[in-house]
């Protein structure tokens, strides 16, 4: 393969890892957007959802409000016991008489504390309203969904009623889109009656794809595209960096490089600046500082990039020019490049600056938009 190959290749190699790279650092940006996004959505419809909920259930109850019943309660409450008991978050002990005697029961503290009533009276109005007149879960997730709706809700409610009879077992019902609950959480639970026998529990679920609007998809897929364009990005701003820290600063060195002797023998002095000459022959290279005698390695690179266009010489041309035997390696490259730089440095202000995949020979301290190689044959 020629060295024009082998750059393609070595050029294409790396502009798609630089893709690969910037196409995993768009998903990955997206992806935590995403669930940021997802996470405070769903917070802010669960604060509605709590809140439509409790008033979804006191109009269900507010029909019951309607209906005739016969209640008749004696003896009260100790107010200073149940405060107490909420301080320190005990469980209410409740004594109720019936039929079947009187029978103490323990409520535990959760249940009290969220039952919608807070006077024991209409506590037990409760529970003698909702015997006769009992809740019903898909009524209930109705009035729930027709309140959430108006809002633009893009979730899945459920409703869970349970009932704790006398002997304190637990039955329950569930409204018809129970099968939601398996994988939704439990947002709500409230408690009805004088023993807090009547629970009422509701269930949100979010569905990923109802959770974003199409502006939300939209710009998460601008994110993505957009990383895509990091290469080029890249490189204006370098571009606009050098334009404006350096080019406003220092002058532009447009350089030409003469022959002025050359012999039959391919022996020749190169002309860098006014008074700094590269001999070949001897491998000297001299000004009114000094003369630095370079290595014949070092010479024949310093004499390719005088002969190279714009004194630049890729990876692959340097290793063709130094060593045509094929035994060239990029390590190679490396440690001759250093050598002449301090070859260079001990007497000039040039330099030879890295660049992608290439090398080129500059005068230092400035910037060069294009150094022009002329031949002047003597």
């Amino acid at each position: 393969m020629n060295s024009g190959g082998r750059k393609w290749k070595q050029v294409m190699c790396e502009n798609t890892k630089l893709l690969l790279v910037c196409v995993a650092i768009g998903l990955v940006s997206a992806c935590i957007t995403a669930w940021f996004l997802y996470q405070n959505k769903t917070e802010y419809w669960k604060v509605q959802a709590h809140r439509t909920f409790r008033q979804a259930l006191e109009d269900e109850l507010r029909k019951r409000n309607e209906k005739d019943i016969y209640f008749h309660s004696d003896g009260y409450v100790d107010a200073s016991v149940a405060e107490s008991n909420d301080r320190e978050k005990r469980p209410i002990t409740v004594s109720i008489e019936s039929e079947h005697g009187i029978k103490k029961i323990v409520i535990p503290y959760e249940r009290h504390i969220h039952n919608i009533e807070r006077a024991s009276y209409l506590r037990g109005l409760r529970s003698v309203m909702l015997n006769k007149y009992p809740l019903r879960a898909d009524s209930l997730n109705l009035v729930w969904e027709g309140l959430l709706a108006k809002m633009g809700y893009p979730g899945k409610t459920a409703v869970r009623v349970s009932v704790t009879d006398w002997q304190e077992h637990e039955t329950y019902t569930y409204s018809d889109d129970s099968f939601y609950v398996a994988k939704s959480d439990s947002l709500v639970s409230y408690y009805l009656g004088y023993r807090c026998e009547f629970g009422v529990t509701g269930y949100t679920y979010f569905p990923l794809w109802k959770v974003y609007s199409l502006m939300d998809i939209l710009w998460l897929c601008i994110l993505v595209v957009s990383c895509f364009c990091l290469p080029l990005i890249q490189n204006y701003v370098v571009r606009g960096c050098h334009r404006f820290f350096f080019n406003r600063t220092s002058m532009v060195a447009e350089r030409k490089v003469s022959v002025v002797v050359t012999d039959k023998s391919g022996s020749c002095i190169y002309q860098l600046e006014d008074d700094l000459f590269f001999d070949t022959s001897l491998r000297e290279l001299k000004n009114t500082n000094g003369r630095v005698i370079l290595s014949p390695m070092s010479a024949k690179l310093l004499r390719g990039f005088l002969d190279a266009k714009d004194c630049r010489l890729s990876n692959d041309e340097i290793m063709e020019l130094l060593w045509p035997d094929g035994t060239g390696t990029s390590e190679k490259v490396h440690t001759n490049i250093k050598r002449l730089r301090e070859y260079l440095s001990q007497n000039t202000d040039w330099t030879i600056e890295n660049e992608r995949l290439a090398y080129q020979l500059k005068k230092g301290h400035f910037i060069e938009e294009k150094s022009e190689l002329q031949g002047l044959t003597v």
